[in-house]
């Protein structure tokens, strides 16, 4: 009978977990993650080696069938262990990374009209909201910081930096911000007019934004709005000259498992065009992962430019210290 009750109980609440106005049960979205406990961080560092922070901000791993994951959820904190591998390792040589867990949407909620994708995704800002708070009070200890993320982390990040950035304080503290996977717009900058893209490789305070497609697939690209601002990652300016592959200093893929298998140099040119980075490349073979269908390289926006980002992190570092002395 105990049995029979439990089973009813247990099938009664996977029944409310789908019926619930945001689809998801109440101790996933209701219950705000606690950022002085560090179990509701992804990392933290075991040392202050380094005079630049690096604030991470993963991207879309949750694939769940919940629109919203749990903090607690046990598959999107293993996608988002890899990104410390697969992504944010570009800043490990030259910053500390500081990197909270949040409650992620699943993919299926970005492809959704903004009044309904926002319900969601204002979840994931108030936890990131209150992790960078969190941060600052806490961590920072006057440090200066970089902002890095990739889709889902990049919607989250252009947020924070909306909010937060019109102080001018906590601007002059900015390197530089990587939000790469998401569409920042000339409305964006518009609208808030303290932001900026980068126009050159050293310059500091700005924004890297950019989407990988192949010609011709940029509508096709979820992540690419109307009037989506581009930053050649192999120049680092937004002019639209199509730059050569022999700039590339180095495509780097990893396996399941975020283990690096191979570095190419050379591997694709790039070009801004129609809201899109087309990047250009031979062989396409090293990439196998391709959600938002064919042409669209969304996966590897990091990994066709690993070895340029890094050494771009460093030149950026370099520049605002210089200008900081």
């Amino acid at each position: 009978m105990l049995k029979k009750i439990s089973i009813i109980n247990v099938l009664f609440l996977l029944l409310l977990c789908t019926i619930t106005t945001a689809g998801h049960c109440a101790d996933q979205t209701r219950i705000d993650p606690d950022y002085s406990i560090s179990d509701n961080w992804l990392t933290l560092p075991a040392s202050i080696d380094k005079n630049i922070d690096v604030f991470w901000v993963y991207p879309t791993v949750y694939t769940g069938k919940a629109p919203i994951a749990s903090i607690n959820d046990s598959q999107m904190r293993d996608g988002a262990k890899l990104t410390l591998r697969t992504q944010a390792a570009v800043f490990k040589d030259s910053a500390n990374i500081f990197a909270p867990l949040y409650r992620q949407a699943n993919m299926s909620i970005l492809g959704q009209d903004n009044l309904h994708k926002d319900q969601f995704l204002n979840v994931g800002k108030s936890d990131v909201r209150a992790a960078f708070n969190h941060y600052l009070r806490e961590f920072n200890n006057g440090r200066p910081f970089i902002l890095a993320s990739h889709s889902q982390g990049s919607v989250i990040v252009t947020a924070l930096m909306k909010e937060l950035m019109e102080n001018p304080d906590l601007r002059d503290k900015l390197v530089a911000a990587y939000a790469i996977g998401w569409g920042i717009t000339q409305d964006d900058l518009n609208n808030f007019t303290f932001l900026k893209v980068c126009e050159k490789a050293d310059q500091t305070g700005c924004i890297v934004t950019y989407n990988c497609v192949a010609d011709g697939y940029q509508k096709a690209a979820p992540t690419i709005l109307p009037g989506t601002l581009v930053v050649n990652p192999l120049d680092w300016t937004t002019n639209s000259e199509k730059v050569s592959a022999d700039k590339n200093k180095g495509a780097v893929f990893f396996d399941k498992d975020g283990i690096k298998s191979e570095t190419i140099p050379n591997y694709c040119s790039a070009e801004i065009k129609d809201g899109g980075l087309v990047v250009d490349m031979k062989n396409t073979a090293p990439m196998k992962r391709m959600p938002f269908g064919e042409g669209v390289y969304h996966v590897y926006d990091y990994s066709l430019f690993f070895d340029n980002l890094k050494a771009n992190v460093a030149e950026r570092i370099k520049a605002y210290q210089k200008d900081h002395k």
